[in-house]
C-alpha cells in the first residue's frame, strides 16, 4: 500500500500553482519512490501556526510541514517535531543564524528551506543624488541627514521630491520584522528570557532608539494616514507612486526585480536595495525564514525524511526560491546565478550579519504581544509625538510580557 504523506506548505502567492511546481520538480524523486504519493495543504503566514498547534491538539498533525524559524522552540517543547536524522541536509545554510535557529537546546529540529532578511531600499535617483554606496551602510547621522535635505526641497517648492520614509505602525508581527534591525543597530539586545524581570520596551537603548525614529518621523511627515498603511498600500506608495525615498519591504519584488525584471505596472521608479543605516552598534539586519519539519507523530517517518531530503536539495531550493520570489536557505546555484546583481549582493551580505529573536518556546505570545506594543506606542509618536505617555505605554507592555514570561516559569517550574 502507498504511503501517503500529508505535507502542508506556507506559500500563498502561486496559489494552487505551487502544487503543480513542487510535483513537477519532485518527479524523479517520486519516480524513484512509486510507493510514496503526497496529499499537499497550502497555507499562509497569517493562519500556518495555528493551523499546525491545531492540527497537533487534535492528533491530525501533517506528516512534512514548513514553518517559520521563530517557531522551532515553541514545536519542539510541544514535542510536535522529529529530530533531524543523519544524511538529510545536504547543502550547508547559506547563513550562521539559520544554524542555530535550526536548533533547540541541543538537538536539531528543522531544515533550512527559504531565508528572509531586511529589505531596505532607496529610489536610484536618491541613491545616485546623494553618493549612496550600497557596499557601505551609511551612519544615523547621514541618514538623518539625507533626509532633511530631501524635505528641504520640498519645502522649496519641488513637491516632485518625495518624502524621505514612513515607518510601519500596525499592530502586526512584520511591524516589529521591520523594525528589529533599527533596535539591534541601536545597541538594544532582546533580554534572556530565563532571567526576571525582563526590560524591552523600557530598555534604555530601545527608548533611545525610539528616539532616533521619532526624529526621522518628524522630518518625514509622517501621518496617521502613513501609520494605517498595510504593507501592500506601503509597497504602491513607493513602487508605483514613488511617494517615499526610503522604504522597508518584504524580499519579493526585489527578487523579482532581478529574476524576472520589474513588474511595468507596479515598478514605476527605479530602485535598489542598500544596507540597514549604521547605528551606535552597527548595521544590524533582521534573520529569518522557514524551515521543513517532519512530525513526531507520522507513521511514515524515513519516508518523510526522504521527502524532506528531496526538498531541501540544492537544485530544488534554488529552483523553489527563484519560483516564489524568496532567498534559499542553503548553498546553491541560486547564488552562483544571482549572486553578480548589487541587490542580490546587499541581501547576502545582510544575512551574514543577520540576528534572530531569542529562541524560546513561549516567543510565539510575546512576538505577538510586543508587535501589538510597539504598534501602541508608534502611533502614540505619530499622533503626539514624544510626552510622558510614551515611556508610560512602554512600561505597561513590559509589564504584561513579565506576565507571560512568569506564567511560563511557573508551568516549567
Amino acid at each position: 500500500m502507498p504511503d501517503t504523506l500529508e505535507v502542508w506548505i506556507v506559500n500563498a502567492y502561486r496559489g494552487s500553482d505551487t502544487v503543480t511546481f513542487l510535483q513537477e520538480q519532485l518527479r524523479p524523486f517520486l519516480s524513484a519512490h512509486p510507493s510514496i504519493r503526497i496529499d499537499w495543504r497550502l497555507l499562509t503566514f497569517a493562519n500556518a501556526l495555528t493551523e499546525l498547534v491545531r492540527a497537533y491538539k487534535q492528533g491530525t498533525p501533517p506528516d512534512v510541514f514548513e514553518f517559520g524559524t521563530t517557531w522551532l522552540p515553541t514545536f519542539a517543547r510541544l514535542n510536535m517535531l522529529s529530530c533531524v536524522p543523519p544524511g538529510v541536509m545536504s547543502a550547508r545554510p547559506a547563513a550562521p543564524y539559520l544554524v542555530s535557529a535550526s536548533r533547540y537546546r541541543e538537538d536539531q529540529y528543522g531544515v533550512p528551506w527559504t531565508a528572509d532578511t531586511t529589505c531596505f531600499m532607496a529610489r536610484k535617483d536618491i541613491v545616485e543624488q546623494f553618493g549612496i554606496d550600497h557596499t557601505i551602510p551609511i551612519s544615523w547621522e547621514q541618514f538623518s541627514q539625507i533626509c532633511r535635505n530631501i524635505t528641504e526641497n520640498r519645502l522649496h517648492g519641488n513637491q516632485h521630491v518625495p518624502r524621505p520614509i514612513h515607518f510601519p505602525c500596525r499592530p502586526e508581527r512584520v511591524t516589529l520584522h521591520r523594525m528589529s534591525p533599527w533596535f539591534w543597530s541601536g545597541g538594544f539586545e532582546f533580554p534572556r528570557l530565563h532571567e526576571q524581570p525582563v526590560a524591552f520596551m523600557t530598555s534604555p537603548k530601545l527608548l533611545s532608539t525610539l528616539e532616533y525614529l521619532y526624529d526621522l518621523m518628524h522630518i518625514s511627515g509622517s501621518t496617521t494616514e502613513d501609520a494605517r498603511m498595510s504593507s501592500y498600500e506601503g509597497n504602491l506608495s513607493f513602487f508605483m507612486y514613488g511617494h517615499t525615498a526610503f522604504h522597508v519591504t518584504s524580499l519579493f519584488e526585489a527578487i523579482r526585480n532581478v529574476v524576472s525584471g520589474p513588474d511595468p505596472t507596479v515598478h514605476q521608479f527605479p530602485t535598489q536595495v542598500i544596507p540597514v543605516p549604521r547605528g551606535p552598534a552597527g548595521s544590524i539586519p533582521y534573520g529569518g525564514g522557514s524551515m521543513l519539519g517532519v512530525s513526531s507523530a507520522t507513521k511514515h517517518p524515513a519516508a518523510a525524511w526522504e521527502l524532506v531530503a528531496a526538498l531541501q536539495a540544492p537544485r530544488l531550493v534554488s529552483a523553489w526560491a527563484s519560483w516564489i520570489y524568496s532567498l534559499p536557505a542553503v548553498e546553491c546555484d541560486f547564488w552562483d546565478l544571482y549572486l553578480v546583481n548589487p541587490d542580490i549582493q546587499v541581501l547576502y551580505e545582510n544575512m551574514q550579519r543577520a540576528r534572530s529573536y531569542p529562541m524560546h518556546p513561549m516567543w510565539g505570545s510575546l512576538e505577538r504581544r510586543l508587535a501589538i506594543g510597539l504598534s501602541e506606542v508608534l502611533w502614540h509618536l505619530v499622533e503626539f509625538g514624544r510626552n510622558a505617555e510614551t515611556v508610560a505605554r512602554a512600561a505597561r507592555i513590559d509589564s504584561e510580557i513579565n506576565e507571560i514570561v512568569s506564567l511560563y516559569w511557573e508551568v516549567e517550574g
